[in-house]
């Protein structure tokens, strides 16, 4: 029934990428003609005047253009013939850019032909002259370095100060440019100056907060004290490495400091949740099986901390620390799955209601009041009327296909983009009676069933532990608060996701009344909705219609509770 506008947002990228590998075709064919051509005049091997503009042409004329090639050329017949190059000067630079021929001409370390470009053109020789008899002057390899560093091309300059031997130099230039990857490539090898090169782009790391690569660049020069400053400032995944570079250093690190630092992770990886994690730092570093039992237990690894418990011979802490978190581990659970059932009992029926309005009065529920009081039937409906349009069409016709004199959508003005934003934040909202309840009510009840999916495993390994401590009468009354849940989950999975069969059906069914509408309309101009309309009109033909229903697992009760 609908057009899928939604198609729309990605065809401009199809499009671009349409035409990138159209370009890309005709580059391969042009450079191949080129290639062509440039074969068959080489092997003839003369020095004719148009057989050498022939060749440059064909340079010139590829795709990208091989400028390079085309100067190399004409080097070659200033070696041969002035006169002729001259000419071939005149015709390279009457087919490209000046200015781009004098810097290929430079990249190619060949002043003459620089000059003799450079010649060509309207510049003031005070601007090249100079410069050029400065390059004279330099040994070759600084006369490289000069030119690329000229052009921007920092990576070959940066060789070339190495091959000079100028490390410090090099340094400096490879801190000036941010060329660290390069830098470290080239002297990877070169484990004198390698060591250098890592400390510089550690700070240079450190200083743009990428504190995790800095933290192992700093390890890797065995700088540890800086290495346990990065990884602190990187976060709680790296706890790990900062304990470990921490024990490393030299000097040692205060049992005091020590402690400070191992408390300080235990309570951001706790705040993080990463309950296991905070357990192991309290009871390998800080040597506190009372902190870590609690930790466990708010992970819901009631099995570990009862195995500790009897390997450091603390069978004290089980009816003390491990109960204690049990009961709590119970009580957050318990209420967990209470809010979600109210969540389903309330949010269900509704959808139910609001499906039930939007097939007894398709126009009440998407249009709502329309501007202009206009007075419409009552008895409209998703199928075609002709008491609403002059040709057939259905209610949604102005999200669906072409719009002409006599549909719904003719009065319909242009909203702005103000409009569109005000519409997609009611959307986001989803408030009760506006016609986007529904899709907000049904992502909920997804994201809810996710969410029991998730604790499951917590569920059953509380279950478990409340067992093994003989809380018979609790665990079994935790399992069937979760069975209740996870049923009526599945019930409500039923209801709310039809699945997409029943979508596609329906989606078969309007694209048989919207090709008639179509039909019936030929030749006339197509409208699209924009502003709140495309809102309204991307929310009828939404993902969540037709995607697949969350899975949801059954409970399996313990046979040991009856």
């Amino acid at each position: 029934m609908y057009r899928d506008t939604k198609a729309r947002q990605g065809q401009n990228l199809a499009e671009d990428s349409a035409q990138q590998t159209v370009a890309s075709e005709n580059s391969f064919k042009v450079n191949m003609i080129c290639d062509a051509v440039l074969s068959h005049l080489q092997s003839r091997k003369t020095k004719d005047h148009g057989t050498l503009q022939n060749i440059i042409t064909a340079y010139i004329c590829k795709t990208p253009p091989a400028f390079e090639d085309g100067l190399r050329v004409v080097s070659t017949l200033m070696k041969q013939d002035e006169q002729l190059a001259e000419k071939a000067v005149e015709h390279i630079c009457f087919l490209a850019d000046v200015n781009t021929l004098y810097d290929a001409a430079l990249g190619l370390y060949h002043l003459e032909l620089a000059l003799l470009v450079a010649q060509q053109s309207q510049r003031d020789p005070r601007e090249y002259l100079p410069f050029i008899q400065n390059l004279h002057q330099l040994p070759k390899l600084r006369m490289k370095f000069v030119i690329d560093d000229h052009l921007g091309r920092h990576e070959k300059a940066l060789s070339h100060l190495k091959d000079m031997q100028s490390h410090q130099e090099a340094q400096d230039y490879t801190v000036k440019h941010s060329i660290y990857p390069a830098a470290l490539k080239m002297y990877r090898y070169d484990t004198t100056h390698l060591a250098t090169v890592r400390g510089l782009y550690a700070t240079f790391l450190e200083s743009r907060s990428k504190y995790r690569e800095a933290g192992l660049t700093y390890e890797s020069l065995q700088d540890y004290p800086a290495a346990t400053r990065c990884y602190r400032a990187a976060g709680v995944s790296c706890w790990r490495e900062c304990l470990f570079t921490a024990h490393q250093q030299t000097p040692s690190l205060s049992p005091d400091a020590l402690t400070e630092l191992a408390t300080t992770l235990a309570e951001a990886v706790y705040e993080a949740k990463d309950y296991a994690a905070a357990a192991t730092i309290h009871l390998e570093h800080l040597d506190s099986l009372e902190a870590a039992i609690p930790c466990l237990c708010r992970g819901y690894y009631f099995a570990d901390a009862m195995r500790l418990c009897v390997q450091r011979q603390r069978t004290d802490l089980l009816p003390t620390l491990l109960d204690t978190g049990l009961a709590e581990a119970l009580g957050s659970s318990t209420e967990f799955l209470a809010d979600c059932k109210a969540q389903l009992l309330a949010q269900v029926p509704r959808i139910a209601e609001l499906r039930c309005k939007a097939a007894e009065d398709p126009l009440g529920f998407y249009e709502g009041e329309r501007a202009g009081g206009a007075d419409l039937p009552d008895d409209v409906s998703v199928a075609a009327s002709s008491r609403v349009t002059a040709g057939g069409a259905s209610l949604f016709t102005r999200y669906t296909g072409k719009n002409s004199v006599g549909t719904l959508g003719t009065g319909v003005s242009r909203a702005t983009s103000k409009n569109r934003r005000r519409e997609e934040k009611k959307r986001a909202r989803g408030r009760k009676g506006t016609v986007y309840e529904e899709e907000y009510l049904v992502n909920s009840v997804r994201r809810l069933v996710d969410r029991i999916e998730a604790t499951r495993p917590d569920i059953e390994r509380l279950v478990a532990g409340l067992v093994r401590r003989d809380m018979l009468d609790r665990a079994r009354a935790i399992e069937t608060l979760a069975t209740g849940v996870v049923d009526a989950c599945a019930k409500a999975v039923k209801e709310v996701f039809p699945g997409k069969g029943a979508a596609a059906e329906t989606e078969k069914q309007g694209g048989e009344e919207q090709a008639q509408v179509q039909g019936q309309r030929e030749g006339e101009e197509e409208w699209r909705p924009v502003g709140a309309d495309a809102v309204l009109a991307e929310t009828l033909e939404a993902a969540w219609r037709t995607q697949e229903p969350p899975v949801v697992t059954a409970f399996e009760k313990m046979s040991l509770l009856g």
